[in-house]
């Protein structure tokens, strides 16, 4: 980290341990370098001053902003209240880049994630700093762009821990069962990935997630995640065709070299046919390197393998992807079911989803349905699929599909 000295410096000194409570964000602007190789070396340097320029702007005048790196920023913020108010912080922030900016005259928006973390008596400053980086690492996966350190993102998922779950097989292939709607019957499963670990207990997957794309790790994860879940469906799969997997593909590991013909050397390993896989890929993807996922996804398409874009309505994507390639499959977010029994205007939304997907030759899949009431206002609204503990809870692979053939 580029001036932490600076950064640690100024943490001793506006938040020492007898002052207030403060908190320290990292802000970090996306996709630099893309714009840097479009536009140039002067039109970048510009677009950073602007950065900067309203970063400032957004502060009050006890705060205290180090540039940490070419994109990033750390941003100490003294004598706060609470929490709440650290988030309310961060979030005027992410809301101040919603606008472009003036990048030598030409207006450039930019996606800008922010990281927040609480300092505390016995919170080092380097601590700080990490956490900090670490909620900013989780805000990127996040649609309101910005999330604070929830004090278990350390719990010290060191790359050797990691890396030996993986290489040794130690993570688990869960499946939760997807059903059609209208008949009840199967039609498939989507594959979570679960690590129990004897040390570090249950590890949330967006935690080793996040750690794996920080380490490098993720397209070993990613190989993982594959090539178990295609090995313990493929025997179902060849007895029964119409069912489907989906199989949730991180964004860095999509646009790395290589990954279209790995996705196709397991299928042939396995001998499983590519429309029964179904690549979910979140929304917020399209955002952030646009023409590079667009262009693997078209290719994986184009072998036979079914797209799905999870986390459907949370993202800020223009929705201009539909426009190059078929998506085969939304996956309405959780928040929208969630909340659709209790407010007419989500159910409304959750209705236009589903008829705007329809028009598109897309299937759709609702993602938490946890009562048979929301299960009935889904169906009667034309929604296809539903998955959630309701209709049936993840289970270890094993048990999930001994479970479906003992039917």
């Amino acid at each position: 980290m580029l001036n932490r000295d600076v950064v640690f410096e100024a943490i001793a000194r506006l938040m020492p341990p007898a002052q207030p409570q403060g908190a320290l964000l990292v802000v970090r602007m996306q996709r630099m370098r893309e714009f840097e190789a479009v536009f140039g070396y002067q039109a970048s340097d510009a677009l950073v001053s602007a950065f900067d320029e309203r970063l400032h702007g957004c502060l009050r005048g006890v705060d205290e902003a180090v540039r940490i790196g070419e994109c990033d920023y750390a941003v100490v913020l003294p004598g706060l209240r609470d929490a709440n108010h650290a988030t309310l912080a961060a979030a005027k922030v992410s809301r101040a880049f919603q606008s472009p900016l003036d990048a030598g005259g030409r207006p450039s928006r930019v996606v800008v994630s922010v990281g927040v973390a609480m300092s505390g008596a016995e919170v080092s400053p380097e601590a700080l700093c990490l956490n900090a980086d670490a909620a900013c690492a989780q805000a990127q996966r996040q649609p309101e762009r910005h999330a604070v350190f929830n004090g278990q993102a350390q719990v010290s998922i060191g790359y050797e821990d990691l890396h030996h779950a993986i290489t040794s097989n130690r993570l688990q292939v869960y499946l939760q069962p997807l059903f059609a709607l209208e008949s009840g019957t199967l039609c498939g499963y989507e594959s979570l990935a679960r690590w129990h670990d004897p040390r570090l207990g249950f590890v949330r997957p967006d935690l080793f997630v996040t750690a794996a794309e920080q380490t490098g790790l993720i397209d070993g994860l990613t190989r993982w995640s594959i090539n178990a879940t295609l090995r313990h469906c493929a025997p179902v799969f060849k007895a029964h065709p119409h069912l489907h997997c989906g199989i949730n593909i991180s964004p860095i590991a999509l646009t790395a070299a290589g990954f279209v013909d790995q996705m196709s050397a397991a299928l042939r390993i396995w001998d499983v046919r590519p429309e029964q896989v179904m690549l979910e890929v979140t929304e917020t993807a399209f955002v952030d390197n646009p023409q590079l996922i667009g262009q693997a996804l078209t290719r994986l398409r184009e072998m036979g393998m079914k797209i799905a874009v999870d986390d459907f309505g949370t993202g800020y994507s223009s929705l201009s992807y539909f426009r190059h390639f078929h998506v085969d499959e939304l996956k309405i977010d959780i928040s929208f079911v969630r909340d659709m029994m209790h407010s007419p205007r989500v159910c409304r939304l959750v209705e236009s989803i589903i008829n705007m997907a329809h028009s598109l030759e897309a299937v759709t899949v609702a993602e938490g349905i946890e009562d048979s009431a929301v299960w009935n206002k889904l169906r009667e609204l034309g929604c296809d699929i539903g998955q959630g503990y309701y209709p049936g809870r993840p289970a270890p692979a094993d048990e999930a599909l001994a479970q479906f053939s003992a039917t």
